[in-house]
């Protein structure tokens, strides 16, 4: 402990903790956080996350001292497909410790308080998407271990990138082609498509019945059945853009998409179609994309897996974002905490895993 400070009371948080805990957490969202909850506030936005959910209140673990909370961390429960079966997991997140209090092995011991609490509710796994200085520690120290890979991509309008590096104004930018070069050879194209893509706020039955025939050609996925997509985007306080697409009636996949209000940047959070449906999913992207670019962003970006069989969404988000980190990847990071439930290791081929199923989109 540094001069000054409290010892602190690790446990449990209890929903009148909610009060305390959502502001403590506001520095985790960055400069943009306040988008995910335009019309509310911090502690609706985190009442949804945190009691809204239709598999149960998720597990947050707490330090206080002197009354004021120091550290967080937080679980939500989810279903995950894994090699034909669903199980429940729990996604962490909301890591945040006070400055004077780092270096206590405050991280640590509630991980240790959160996994235990999530095995007692049956949970199989735990899972996480950890940045740069949580994901030694996990590793490390916490039985943690990489699971996949993730490359962040991004579609970028050309014009827009070299004005803001030249000052050439953009719109003398296009004359030249050059936007229209990279969308023709990005976006998809459905000429003849037997597909048709409708805007929809909340997803039905007909949901239930894709996941229901698309989740046989996945090793690992989360459960999108209807009750888990309108908690995660229809009842979000979070604005997304949604797409569904259907086929001679029937609907064969959907697309959920992100913008900012303050900046052209955009995001596709989630596109889904049975693992081989090439002409579904790229009639969700051809409408997404060209949404999201007529509403004017200038930067759109996603998620891609590096080491799995490419389903028809996989392949063609890589060729539509065709800009990467280089040498640089993400981390998806995952404990057992049933193994009576799970077959180390884990199949990697067929999986699909999104922006959207990390909480921090």
């Amino acid at each position: 402990m540094t001069q000054g400070t409290l010892s602190p009371e690790l446990r449990l948080a209890e929903p009148a903790d909610l009060a305390r805990i959502a502001p403590f957490l506001v520095p985790l969202g960055g400069e943009l956080f306040r988008e995910r909850f335009p019309d509310g506030t911090v502690e609706g936005f985190y009442r949804w996350k945190y009691l809204g959910n239709p598999l149960g209140h998720a597990i947050v673990g707490m330090a206080t001292a002197g009354g004021a909370v120091v550290s967080v961390v937080a679980a939500s429960p989810k279903r995950i497909w894994l090699s034909g079966k669903a199980v429940l997991a729990y996604e962490l997140g909301d890591f945040l410790t006070d400055g004077n209090y780092r270096k206590m092995g405050l991280f640590s011991q509630l991980i240790e308080l959160v996994c235990r609490e999530a095995a007692l509710r049956g949970s199989a796994l735990v899972y996480v998407r950890p940045n740069d200085v949580s994901f030694p520690i996990l590793a490390g120290k916490l039985s943690f271990h990489e699971a996949q890979r993730i490359d962040a991509r991004r579609f970028v309008i050309p014009s827009y990138t070299v004005s803001r590096k030249t000052g050439i104004p953009a719109s003398l930018l296009r004359l030249s082609g050059m936007d229209w070069l990279l969308e023709n050879r990005c976006i998809p194209r459905t000429t003849g498509s037997t597909v048709t893509v409708v805007v929809v706020k909340r997803f039905g039955e007909e949901t239930d019945q894709l996941w229901e025939r698309a989740s046989a050609g996945y090793d690992f996925a989360l459960v999108r059945d209807s009750s888990y997509l309108n908690w995660r985007f229809s009842d979000c306080p979070t604005p997304y853009k949604m797409w569904l697409a259907r086929r001679n009636g029937q609907a064969v996949g959907f697309l959920v998409a992100s913008a900012d209000q303050t900046a052209p940047t955009a995001a596709v959070v989630d596109l889904f179609t049975e693992s081989s449906d090439i002409e579904a999913a790229r009639a969700l992207l051809a409408a997404g994309m060209g949404s999201l670019l007529k509403s004017g962003a200038q930067l759109i970006s996603t998620w891609t897996l590096q080491r799995s069989t490419q389903s028809a969404a996989h392949k063609l988000l890589r060729r539509a974002f065709p800009f990467r980190r280089r040498q640089h990847h993400l981390h998806l990071a995952f404990r057992v905490l049933l193994p009576q439930e799970i077959t180390l290791p884990l199949p990697s081929q067929k999986w699909h895993f999104t922006l959207g199923d990390s909480d921090g989109a």
